[in-house]
Protein backbone atom coordinates (compact mmCIF):
# COMPACT_ATOMS: atom_id res chain seq x y z
CA UNK A 1 0.00 0.00 0.00
CA UNK A 2 2.71 2.50 0.64
CA UNK A 3 4.23 2.74 -2.78
CA UNK A 4 0.54 3.28 -3.93
CA UNK A 5 1.02 6.32 -1.66
CA UNK A 6 2.51 9.98 -2.37
CA UNK A 7 4.37 11.28 0.28
CA UNK A 8 5.64 15.16 -0.08
CA UNK A 9 8.12 17.03 2.02
CA UNK A 10 7.96 20.85 1.69
CA UNK A 11 10.40 22.94 3.37
CA UNK A 12 8.26 26.43 3.56
CA UNK A 13 10.80 28.57 4.06
CA UNK A 14 10.92 32.51 4.23
CA UNK A 15 12.71 33.03 0.83
CA UNK A 16 12.45 29.79 -0.78
CA UNK A 17 9.66 27.09 -0.97
CA UNK A 18 11.33 23.67 -1.46
CA UNK A 19 9.55 20.23 -2.40
CA UNK A 20 10.45 16.57 -3.09
CA UNK A 21 7.95 13.76 -3.45
CA UNK A 22 8.02 9.72 -3.38
CA UNK A 23 7.71 10.13 -7.08
CA UNK A 24 10.39 11.67 -8.13
CA UNK A 25 9.94 15.65 -8.25
CA UNK A 26 12.17 17.90 -6.25
CA UNK A 27 12.24 21.81 -6.81
CA UNK A 28 12.26 25.44 -5.65
CA UNK A 29 10.68 28.43 -5.80
CA UNK A 30 10.97 31.99 -4.30
CA UNK A 31 8.85 32.50 -1.80
CA UNK A 32 6.85 35.33 -3.40
CA UNK A 33 2.86 35.97 -3.35
CA UNK A 34 0.45 38.60 -2.50
CA UNK A 35 -3.10 39.36 -1.93
CA UNK A 36 -5.09 40.01 -5.08
CA UNK A 37 -4.84 38.25 -8.32
CA UNK A 38 -2.71 40.55 -10.40
CA UNK A 39 -1.07 38.89 -14.03
CA UNK A 40 -2.70 37.92 -16.79
CA UNK A 41 -0.78 36.03 -19.45
CA UNK A 42 -0.60 37.72 -22.83
CA UNK A 43 -1.60 35.89 -26.02
CA UNK A 44 -1.79 32.26 -23.74
CA UNK A 45 -5.02 30.46 -22.62
CA UNK A 46 -3.54 29.95 -19.26
CA UNK A 47 -5.18 32.81 -17.22
CA UNK A 48 -5.28 32.37 -13.96
CA UNK A 49 -1.78 30.85 -13.66
CA UNK A 50 -0.36 31.96 -10.57
CA UNK A 51 -3.69 33.03 -9.16
CA UNK A 52 -5.86 31.30 -6.18
CA UNK A 53 -8.51 31.42 -3.86
CA UNK A 54 -8.63 30.76 -0.08
CA UNK A 55 -11.04 32.14 2.16
CA UNK A 56 -13.12 33.91 -0.23
CA UNK A 57 -9.62 35.76 -0.83
CA UNK A 58 -7.32 35.75 -4.31
CA UNK A 59 -3.64 35.43 -4.30
CA UNK A 60 -0.75 36.00 -6.98
CA UNK A 61 2.27 33.99 -6.83
CA UNK A 62 5.04 33.98 -9.37
CA UNK A 63 8.95 34.21 -9.10
CA UNK A 64 9.01 37.85 -10.81
CA UNK A 65 6.81 39.65 -8.65
CA UNK A 66 7.16 42.00 -5.48
CA UNK A 67 5.80 39.78 -3.09
CA UNK A 68 4.73 40.42 0.37
CA UNK A 69 7.37 40.38 3.12
CA UNK A 70 7.49 36.50 4.86
CA UNK A 71 10.20 37.76 7.63
CA UNK A 72 7.72 37.52 10.09
CA UNK A 73 7.01 34.86 13.62
CA UNK A 74 3.49 33.94 11.97
CA UNK A 75 4.19 33.47 8.49
CA UNK A 76 4.23 29.80 9.06
CA UNK A 77 0.53 29.88 9.80
CA UNK A 78 -0.90 32.56 7.50
CA UNK A 79 -2.63 32.76 4.46
CA UNK A 80 0.68 33.38 2.22
CA UNK A 81 1.97 30.87 3.62
CA UNK A 82 -0.75 28.44 2.76
CA UNK A 83 -0.49 29.71 -0.82
CA UNK A 84 2.98 29.24 -1.30
CA UNK A 85 3.02 25.58 -0.34
CA UNK A 86 -0.17 24.74 -2.39
CA UNK A 87 1.51 26.94 -5.37
CA UNK A 88 4.55 24.21 -5.36
CA UNK A 89 2.36 21.31 -4.79
CA UNK A 90 1.19 22.23 -7.75
CA UNK A 91 3.78 22.82 -9.65
CA UNK A 92 4.82 19.23 -8.42
CA UNK A 93 2.17 17.90 -10.20
CA UNK A 94 0.40 16.99 -6.93
CA UNK A 95 -2.97 18.48 -8.17
CA UNK A 96 -5.85 16.48 -7.67
CA UNK A 97 -4.25 13.57 -5.82
CA UNK A 98 -4.33 12.08 -2.63
CA UNK A 99 -0.65 12.57 -0.97
CA UNK A 100 0.68 12.30 2.93
CA UNK A 101 2.17 16.15 3.20
CA UNK A 102 5.51 16.63 5.81
CA UNK A 103 6.31 20.44 6.91
CA UNK A 104 8.77 22.14 8.78
CA UNK A 105 8.86 24.34 11.67
CA UNK A 106 12.17 26.72 12.98
CA UNK A 107 13.82 24.13 15.17
CA UNK A 108 12.95 26.87 17.92
CA UNK A 109 9.48 27.07 17.00
CA UNK A 110 9.05 23.29 16.87
CA UNK A 111 10.16 22.72 19.96
CA UNK A 112 8.64 24.43 23.61
CA UNK A 113 10.25 26.73 25.23
CA UNK A 114 13.01 25.63 27.52
CA UNK A 115 12.19 21.77 26.73
CA UNK A 116 12.87 18.80 24.57
CA UNK A 117 8.79 18.66 24.14
CA UNK A 118 7.45 19.15 20.99
CA UNK A 119 4.91 22.43 21.10
CA UNK A 120 2.11 20.54 20.16
CA UNK A 121 0.15 23.85 20.13
CA UNK A 122 2.10 25.24 16.82
CA UNK A 123 2.20 22.17 15.31
CA UNK A 124 -2.20 21.82 15.20
CA UNK A 125 -1.50 25.61 14.12
CA UNK A 126 0.33 24.46 11.32
CA UNK A 127 -1.27 22.02 10.16
CA UNK A 128 -4.64 23.64 10.90
CA UNK A 129 -3.56 26.17 7.98
CA UNK A 130 -2.44 24.09 5.51
CA UNK A 131 -5.63 21.56 6.12
CA UNK A 132 -7.68 25.24 4.16
CA UNK A 133 -8.57 24.63 0.67
CA UNK A 134 -6.45 26.89 -2.11
CA UNK A 135 -8.14 26.35 -5.57
CA UNK A 136 -6.20 27.59 -8.44
CA UNK A 137 -8.09 30.28 -10.71
CA UNK A 138 -6.70 28.18 -13.91
CA UNK A 139 -9.67 25.57 -13.43
CA UNK A 140 -6.82 23.11 -11.72
CA UNK A 141 -7.91 20.77 -8.54
CA UNK A 142 -6.32 21.08 -5.24
CA UNK A 143 -3.94 18.50 -3.81
CA UNK A 144 -6.10 16.18 -1.53
CA UNK A 145 -4.06 16.05 1.88
CA UNK A 146 -5.11 13.13 3.45
CA UNK A 147 -2.43 13.07 6.32
CA UNK A 148 0.24 15.93 7.87
CA UNK A 149 3.48 15.52 10.05
CA UNK A 150 5.67 18.62 11.18
CA UNK A 151 9.08 18.15 11.63
CA UNK A 152 11.98 20.36 13.29
CA UNK A 153 14.08 21.63 10.51
CA UNK A 154 16.92 21.47 10.57
CA UNK A 155 16.97 17.49 12.13
CA UNK A 156 15.02 16.43 8.84
CA UNK A 157 18.63 17.57 7.47
CA UNK A 158 20.13 14.84 9.72
CA UNK A 159 17.58 12.24 8.22
CA UNK A 160 18.33 13.21 5.19
CA UNK A 161 22.51 12.85 5.39
CA UNK A 162 22.31 9.63 7.21
CA UNK A 163 19.07 7.76 4.94
CA UNK A 164 19.60 7.27 1.44
CA UNK A 165 16.50 7.88 -1.07
CA UNK A 166 14.86 4.39 0.16
CA UNK A 167 15.58 5.28 3.41
CA UNK A 168 18.43 2.91 4.18
CA UNK A 169 21.32 3.99 6.13
CA UNK A 170 23.86 5.24 3.72
CA UNK A 171 27.05 3.49 2.89
CA UNK A 172 30.38 4.73 4.88
CA UNK A 173 27.92 6.35 8.02
CA UNK A 174 28.65 5.91 11.53
CA UNK A 175 25.55 6.26 13.27
CA UNK A 176 27.36 6.52 16.68
CA UNK A 177 29.49 9.71 15.07
CA UNK A 178 28.36 13.28 16.65
CA UNK A 179 27.12 15.51 14.01
CA UNK A 180 26.10 19.15 13.73
CA UNK A 181 24.10 20.99 11.48
CA UNK A 182 24.28 24.50 10.40
CA UNK A 183 20.71 24.81 7.94
CA UNK A 184 21.12 28.63 6.76
CA UNK A 185 18.02 29.76 5.55
CA UNK A 186 16.06 32.88 4.82
CA UNK A 187 15.43 34.42 7.60
CA UNK A 188 16.62 32.28 10.43
CA UNK A 189 20.07 30.15 10.72
CA UNK A 190 19.30 26.51 12.86
CA UNK A 191 22.15 24.56 14.56
CA UNK A 192 21.49 21.22 15.09
CA UNK A 193 23.82 18.61 17.35
CA UNK A 194 23.36 14.97 17.36
CA UNK A 195 25.34 12.79 19.11
CA UNK A 196 25.98 9.07 18.98
CA UNK A 197 22.30 6.90 18.82
CA UNK A 198 20.64 9.32 17.63
CA UNK A 199 20.56 11.49 21.26
CA UNK A 200 19.97 15.29 20.56
CA UNK A 201 21.17 17.81 22.50
CA UNK A 202 18.66 20.79 23.17
CA UNK A 203 21.74 22.90 24.45
CA UNK A 204 23.90 22.92 21.97
CA UNK A 205 20.68 23.56 19.23
CA UNK A 206 18.80 26.13 18.63
CA UNK A 207 17.85 29.10 16.01
CA UNK A 208 19.03 32.50 15.47
CA UNK A 209 17.58 35.47 13.75
CA UNK A 210 19.81 35.84 10.82
CA UNK A 211 20.21 34.32 6.60
CA UNK A 212 20.10 35.16 3.38
CA UNK A 213 17.64 37.88 3.41
CA UNK A 214 20.19 39.45 5.24
CA UNK A 215 22.72 39.12 2.79
CA UNK A 216 20.14 39.95 0.16
CA UNK A 217 19.13 43.12 2.31
CA UNK A 218 23.41 44.68 2.05
CA UNK A 219 23.12 43.57 -1.23
CA UNK A 220 19.93 45.60 -2.12
CA UNK A 221 21.04 48.77 0.24
CA UNK A 222 24.66 48.88 -1.98
CA UNK A 223 23.07 48.36 -5.18
CA UNK A 224 21.13 51.47 -4.65
CA UNK A 225 23.71 53.79 -3.01
CA UNK A 226 26.18 52.81 -6.16
CA UNK A 227 23.61 52.94 -9.39
CA UNK A 228 21.16 54.81 -8.00
CA UNK A 229 17.97 53.10 -8.55
CA UNK A 230 15.35 52.95 -5.95
CA UNK A 231 13.95 49.54 -6.42
CA UNK A 232 15.42 46.43 -7.16
CA UNK A 233 13.37 42.72 -6.93
CA UNK A 234 13.92 39.62 -5.18
CA UNK A 235 14.17 37.51 -8.76
CA UNK A 236 17.24 40.29 -9.91
CA UNK A 237 18.49 40.21 -6.22
CA UNK A 238 18.92 36.14 -7.01
CA UNK A 239 20.59 36.50 -9.74
CA UNK A 240 22.71 38.90 -8.61
CA UNK A 241 23.81 36.29 -5.80
CA UNK A 242 24.62 33.59 -8.34
CA UNK A 243 26.35 35.74 -10.84
CA UNK A 244 27.56 38.40 -9.67
CA UNK A 245 26.00 40.45 -12.31
CA UNK A 246 23.13 43.25 -12.68
CA UNK A 247 22.44 44.43 -15.40
CA UNK A 248 20.61 47.77 -15.08
CA UNK A 249 18.99 50.11 -17.70
CA UNK A 250 20.55 48.00 -20.17
CA UNK A 251 23.67 47.64 -19.03
CA UNK A 252 25.53 44.73 -17.20
CA UNK A 253 27.15 45.63 -14.31
CA UNK A 254 29.89 43.21 -12.66
CA UNK A 255 28.94 43.77 -8.47
CA UNK A 256 31.56 40.64 -7.31
CA UNK A 257 32.50 43.27 -4.57
CA UNK A 258 29.34 44.03 -3.44
CA UNK A 259 28.19 40.34 -3.24
CA UNK A 260 31.40 39.24 -1.77
CA UNK A 261 31.60 42.23 1.27
CA UNK A 262 27.24 41.17 2.09
CA UNK A 263 28.66 37.13 2.71
CA UNK A 264 31.75 38.22 4.39
CA UNK A 265 29.27 40.49 6.54
CA UNK A 266 26.74 38.23 7.33
CA UNK A 267 28.60 35.11 7.41
CA UNK A 268 30.60 36.18 10.41
CA UNK A 269 27.71 37.16 11.99
CA UNK A 270 26.28 33.26 11.69
CA UNK A 271 29.76 32.00 12.40
CA UNK A 272 29.37 33.79 15.62
CA UNK A 273 25.82 32.07 16.36
CA UNK A 274 27.08 28.58 15.43
CA UNK A 275 29.96 29.77 17.68
CA UNK A 276 27.78 30.27 20.85
CA UNK A 277 26.34 26.67 20.05
CA UNK A 278 29.09 23.89 18.79
CA UNK A 279 32.28 26.56 19.56
CA UNK A 280 34.81 24.54 17.07
CA UNK A 281 33.01 21.41 16.93
CA UNK A 282 36.21 19.56 17.47
CA UNK A 283 34.26 16.60 18.46
CA UNK A 284 31.53 16.38 15.31
CA UNK A 285 32.81 13.79 12.71
CA UNK A 286 31.37 16.57 11.04
CA UNK A 287 29.26 19.79 10.28
CA UNK A 288 26.60 19.37 7.72
CA UNK A 289 25.78 22.50 6.24
CA UNK A 290 22.14 22.91 4.09
CA UNK A 291 19.93 25.04 3.03
CA UNK A 292 19.04 27.86 1.29
CA UNK A 293 22.13 30.05 1.60
CA UNK A 294 24.22 26.66 1.73
CA UNK A 295 26.19 26.94 -1.35
CA UNK A 296 26.38 31.34 -1.07
CA UNK A 297 28.06 30.46 2.75
CA UNK A 298 29.91 26.72 1.88
CA UNK A 299 33.89 28.84 1.47
CA UNK A 300 32.89 31.10 4.83
CA UNK A 301 31.83 28.01 6.60
CA UNK A 302 34.26 26.01 5.39
CA UNK A 303 37.12 28.04 6.59
CA UNK A 304 36.20 27.74 10.15
CA UNK A 305 34.73 24.37 9.88
CA UNK A 306 37.18 22.42 7.53
CA UNK A 307 35.14 19.37 7.85
CA UNK A 308 32.11 20.56 6.57
CA UNK A 309 30.27 18.42 4.73
CA UNK A 310 27.71 19.80 1.84
CA UNK A 311 25.51 17.22 0.32
CA UNK A 312 23.78 17.39 -3.24
CA UNK A 313 21.30 20.02 -4.10
CA UNK A 314 22.10 21.51 -0.27
CA UNK A 315 18.54 23.61 -0.03
CA UNK A 316 16.63 20.63 -0.38
CA UNK A 317 17.85 18.24 2.48
CA UNK A 318 15.60 19.40 4.86
CA UNK A 319 12.18 18.98 2.04
CA UNK A 320 14.23 14.92 1.52
CA UNK A 321 14.37 14.36 5.40
CA UNK A 322 11.13 15.14 5.71
CA UNK A 323 9.98 13.13 2.73
CA UNK A 324 11.79 10.13 4.37
CA UNK A 325 11.09 10.96 7.80
CA UNK A 326 6.85 10.67 6.94
CA UNK A 327 7.25 7.54 4.03
CA UNK A 328 10.07 5.27 6.13
CA UNK A 329 9.77 6.02 9.86
CA UNK A 330 6.22 7.36 10.75
CA UNK A 331 3.68 4.54 11.42
CA UNK A 332 0.57 4.42 9.28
Amino acid sequence: MKNDVIYVGVDDGFRQTKIVTSNGVSLSIPSTARVGFTLTAIGKDDAGMGGYESEGRQFTVDAEIDGEDTRYDDYAFNEINRVLVNHALQLAGMGGKEIRLATGLPFQSFYSPGTSEPNQALIDQKKANLAIEVKPLNGQLPPKIIRQQVTAQGLAAVIDYFTDDQGNLRDGIDVNAPVAVLDIGGRTTDTVTVYGGGKLDHVSSGTANIGISNVYDHMENELKRKFSVSKIRLATLDHVARHRTIRLRGVDHDVSGIVNSAVAEIGAQVIREAKRRIGDAAEMQSVILVGGGAMLMREVISKEYPHCVVPHAPELANARGMRKYLQYMVEE
